[in-house]
């Protein structure tokens, strides 16, 4: 009688792990830490196939979700996936999609707010499909505030006059 109970649960127990293991899941974090956003951030991710694709997901992964969560204060806004509302958060400590049907290649994700807040972590789920962050080469267009530009533009300007004055003084020293 051990014998057969024993033999049940070794039965389950395999069925338990091929079950858990059969279902592949990609996760990457796209923000860590304190990020402060003024207004947006966006995130470019490229879902690729796996190296032992199942037969299911030969045309698309089985789908993809996102989560977030906020530091200090609750946050409002939404979230898109290129160019796409995919969801709204209202006063939240954080945000959690409901799962998305995606195709293999290049995503957006978009996040708005409606007030300055810090975003601790944000993580994309890909079942069935690969996902990986794409970093751009290029350094991200830096918006100062108008009083603030207007206040480098003056101090360069100064800088520019007293450069030009040394310039005059090292010339009358010299003769």
């Amino acid at each position: 009688m051990n014998l057969v109970k024993r033999s049940w649960l070794i039965v389950l127990m395999t069925l338990f792990v091929g079950v858990g293991t059969g279902v592949a899941q990609s996760r990457i974090k796209l923000a860590q830490g304190r990020r402060p956003i003024e207004a947006k951030a966006t995130f470019v991710i490229e879902v690729a196939r796996e190296k032992i694709e199942s037969p299911r997901n030969v045309n698309a992964p089985d789908g993809m979700s996102v989560w977030m969560r906020f530091a200090d204060h609750p946050a409002s806004g939404r979230v898109f996936i290129d160019g796409k509302a995919i969801g709204r958060f209202d006063e939240s400590m954080g945000f959690t999609s409901n799962p998305l049907d995606i195709s293999y290649g290049r995503h957006t994700i978009t996040v708005t707010f409606s007030a300055p807040a810090v975003l601790y972590d944000l993580y994309v789920d890909v079942r069935g499909g690969v996902a990986r962050e794409i970093l751009e080469d290029q350094e991200p267009d830096v918006k100062l505030a108008p009083d603030l530009s207007k206040r480098i533009t003056d101090l360069e300007r100064k800088v520019q006059d007293l450069e030009t004055e040394i310039a005059g003084l090292k010339k009358k020293r010299n003769h």
